[in-house]
């Protein structure tokens, strides 16, 4: 990967993600909530969560002008790791909310149990499988010793 394709990328993934963490974060702080087809921007850490992923666009930003190959992929994965706290914290929440039954019962039934993963899903979940496309790409262009 030459290192134009690889500043492509990563302007590409820090607008995707800091975009996404402003808006949780404004929406936190103005207290209201928005839902747009299966994204939303809601929840009890938004502000949280916003500042994370605002955090983890700038590193992926700030890693295009680094020099060194080594250290920009180093500063990229990284900014992917933050992705994956925030979005793997949100559905092993999921999960484990979609478990529990209702009055009386100790397990939910079985629609209950797929009802749960209807969503507004947090924009979190919708960078993971971006973020991790990138560092499986990073990790294999690493394995070949790509300098």
């Amino acid at each position: 990967m030459t290192q134009k394709a690889l500043n492509f990328i990563l302007a590409l993934l820090g607008t995707f993600t800091a975009v996404p963490g402003v808006l949780e974060i404004l929406f936190a702080l103005t207290g209201r909530t928005f839902s747009w087809g299966k994204i939303g921007f809601q929840g009890d850490f938004t502000l949280w969560r916003g500042l994370i992923l605002l955090a983890s666009g700038v590193f992926y930003f700030s890693a295009i002008y680094i020099p060194g190959r080594t250290e920009k992929r180093a500063q990229a994965v990284l900014a992917s790791l933050m992705i994956w706290i925030v979005g793997g914290m949100r559905l092993l929440s999921i999960f484990l909310e979609s478990i529990p039954g209702g009055k009386g019962r100790w397990l939910s039934t079985a629609s209950g149990f797929l009802d749960s993963y209807s969503g507004p899903f947090i924009p979190a979940i919708f960078l993971l499988p971006l973020s991790i496309a990138f560092v499986v790409i990073v990790l294999k262009r690493e394995g070949k010793n790509e300098e």
